[in-house]
């Protein structure tokens, strides 16, 4: 037996124990604000264990926004590739997302209400995931036409209607195909009513 393999596997799912405590902690209070203390309890060890892993908990919360980035930054990336037209693009990365939300909760949404010197984020993260909104915001500006600063502004309209829907649908107000066909219906009427039409 290779010992050393097996070590490291323990290491790596108590790591993503940490992390899913830390995830679910933070999605029941609504809140960032937790404790070593309290992820330790609920986890039923001390909190010097938790040290092995991270020094604190924006440090956690960090490795699960990042986490959470990257798969956001694959769903762009495959979306883009299989559509070409704007709308099935939009549709289909406002769809990914909240498939995203309703599987995964709003942790980012809570972490980036954060006031910028509160934020547990580090450069790298906050980087990776400004990329990701400007890909999509640039590609809003384009074909509809709008300066980048209403493009942003577009995209963050556009956003919450998947928030919204895939808050209802964690809470058992809605079921998955009513929130989807919701979501295409309401973000399609958008685009339709901002689509630049020849003169």
């Amino acid at each position: 037996m290779d010992w050393d393999m097996v070590a490291a596997g323990v290491e790596t799912g108590r790591r993503e124990q940490v992390l899913a405590v830390t995830e679910r902690l933070v999605l029941a209070r609504g809140s960032l604000n937790i404790s070593l203390n309290a992820i330790a309890e609920e986890m039923g060890v001390s909190r010097s264990l938790l040290y092995v892993y991270f020094e604190s908990v924006p440090q956690i919360i960090d490795a699960l926004f990042v986490e959470q980035a990257r798969q956001l930054d694959r769903l762009v990336t495959q979306i883009r590739e299989e559509h070409q037209d704007f709308r099935p693009r939009m549709l289909g990365l406002l769809r990914g997302y909240l498939q995203h939300l309703a599987a995964h909760g709003h942790l980012i949404q809570l972490v980036l209400r954060e006031r910028h010197q509160d934020s547990p984020l580090q450069q790298e993260s906050t980087r990776l995931f400004r990329r990701i909104l400007l890909i999509v915001a640039r590609d809003i500006s384009r074909e509809l036409q709008l300066s980048p600063r209403a493009a942003f502004v577009t995209l963050e309209l556009l956003a919450a209607i998947p928030e919204a829907l895939a808050r209802m649908l964690r809470s058992g107000a809605t079921q998955e195909a009513v929130a989807l066909a919701t979501s295409e219906r309401l973000i399609g009427a958008a685009l339709e009513a901002m689509a630049v039409r020849e003169v």
